[in-house]
C-alpha cells in the first residue's frame, strides 16, 4: 500500500498544508486557510482521518475546525466554553490530541486559561474537565510569557487512562484515571533541586509505542522517564544551551529524540547556528545535526513547530519564524529546506496517510 505525508504548518496568519508521496522528495504547498489568524496546532486523526486545527482568531474569537475529508472543506465545531460562573473564559487552543486507539471518538484539548476539555463525539462538542481545576495547585498557576496555556497532552502508548499534561506556567500533572484525578508530577533526579524547575513546562511527549515512556523539555532542561518510574531524569547535558521549545520523540525507537536549542533571552538559535540535537540513548548524549540547514542562522522553532512522520526511516519535519519548513529524511541527520516565505511558523504536524 502507497504512501504519503501531508504537514500540516501552522503560521501566524492562516494554515498551509504540504503534501508529498513516499519519496519525499517533492512537495507541493497549498493555503493558507483561515484567514489572516494565528494557528497554534493543527493535527491529523490516524484513527479515523479527520484533522483538527486551533484557530485562534483575534477578531470573531477563537474557534477550532475539523475536516473529514483530508482538508478539502472544514467544518467549525461547539467550541470549548467554561460554563458560567466558573470565572474563566475561553481565549484560545494550545493543542488538540486525538485520543487513544481505544476510545475512537475521544478527542483532547487544551486551551487559555490553562484547562483541559474533551471531546466524546470526534471534536463535535467539548466538555471541560473540572477536576483538573480543583487541584490544589491551582492557585500558584500564573502566565508564562506567552500566557497561561495548557498546551501538552501525551496519552500512554497501552493505557487510555493514562495521560500526562504540561501547562505554562503551571507545571506537569498525569492521572490513572481517564482525568477523574489528577497528580502534580515534579520530582526529579540528577540535577540540583530548583523552585521554579516545573513552573513552565514547554513541550511534553508520550513515545507512541512503548507504555511508560516519556520525554519532556522545560523551560531551562530537557528530562526523560522510562517504564515504571515515577521521577523525572535529567538529560540537558550535551546541549549548547538549556533552554528551547521543540520537541519530538522518534514513532519507533524508544530511546531516541530530538530538541532544537535556542538562546534564552533572544529565543533564537546561538552560534553557530541553527541545529536539531539527537539522541539515542535516552539523552544521556546529544549529536548535533545540521547538514544542509543554513550556516549561522539565528532562526527559532516554537514548542508545536517539530513533528515526526512514521517511515522508515523516519522523517523529522520543523518550521521556522522565517516562514520556512525543513526536512529530514534520514532520521535527522541532514536536511533540506521544503518551503520559503510562508509566514512565522507556529506548528509542524505530519500525517503519514496510507492509500
Amino acid at each position: 500500500m502507497s504512501k504519503q505525508v501531508v504537514l500540516l504548518v501552522g503560521t501566524k496568519k492562516g494554515l498551509f498544508t504540504l503534501r508529498s508521496d513516499g519519496d519525499r522528495k517533492k512537495w507541493t504547498t497549498e493555503g493558507p486557510y483561515g484567514g489572516p489568524v494565528p494557528i497554534h496546532h493543527a493535527v491529523y486523526d490516524p484513527r479515523d482521518g479527520s484533522m483538527y486545527a486551533a484557530i485562534n482568531s483575534t477578531w470573531g474569537g477563537a474557534r477550532i475546525e475539523y475536516s473529514r475529508d483530508l482538508g478539502r472543506t472544514w467544518t467549525v465545531t461547539k467550541n470549548p466554553a467554561f460554563p458560567e460562573g466558573s470565572g474563566h473564559t475561553f481565549f484560545q487552543t494550545w493543542h488538540i490530541e486525538p485520543g487513544h486507539k481505544k476510545t475512537p471518538n475521544v478527542v483532547w484539548a487544551g486551551v487559555e486559561p490553562a484547562a483541559l476539555f474533551k471531546s466524546e463525539d470526534r471534536g463535535e462538542s467539548w466538555q471541560w474537565v473540572r477536576s483538573l481545576e480543583e487541584h490544589p495547585s491551582r492557585p500558584k498557576w500564573n502566565p508564562g510569557a506567552g500566557g497561561l496555556g495548557l498546551h501538552s497532552i501525551a496519552i500512554d502508548a497501552d493505557d487510555p487512562n493514562k495521560m500526562n499534561i504540561g501547562i505554562s506556567a503551571g507545571g506537569a500533572f498525569n492521572t490513572a484515571d481517564g482525568g477523574k484525578t489528577w497528580n502534580a508530577d515534579n520530582a526529579t533526579t540528577g540535577q540540583s533541586e530548583r523552585p521554579d524547575v516545573f513552573s513552565c513546562i514547554h513541550k511534553l511527549l508520550a513515545h507512541p509505542k512503548v507504555s511508560g515512556v516519556r520525554f519532556m523539555r522545560v523551560h531551562l532542561e530537557v528530562y526523560w522517564r522510562e517504564p515504571g518510574e515515577t521521577t523525572w531524569t535529567y538529560r540537558t547535558p550535551g546541549l549548547p544551551t538549556t533552554f528551547g521549545f521543540a520537541a519530538a520523540i522518534h514513532p519507533h525507537d524508544r530511546a531516541a529524540a530530538y530538541v532544537i536549542p535556542l538562546h534564552d533571552m533572544q529565543r533564537t538559535a546561538v552560534d553557530p547556528g541553527i541545529a536539531v540535537y539527537a539522541t539515542r540513548d535516552r539523552g544521556q548524549t546529544w549529536t548535533r545535526n545540521d547538514k544542509g540547514l543554513p550556516a549561522g542562522a539565528h532562526l527559532e522553532a516554537l514548542r508545536e513547530g517539530m513533528h515526526t512522520d512514521t517511515f522508515d526511516p523516519v522523517g523529522v519535519y520543523f518550521g521556522s519564524a522565517n516562514g520556512e519548513v525543513y526536512a529530514s529524511r534520514d532520521e535527522g541527520k541532514s536536511w533540506e529546506r521544503i518551503v520559503q516565505y510562508l509566514p512565522y511558523v507556529t506548528s509542524v504536524h505530519a500525517a503519514t496517510i496510507e492509500g
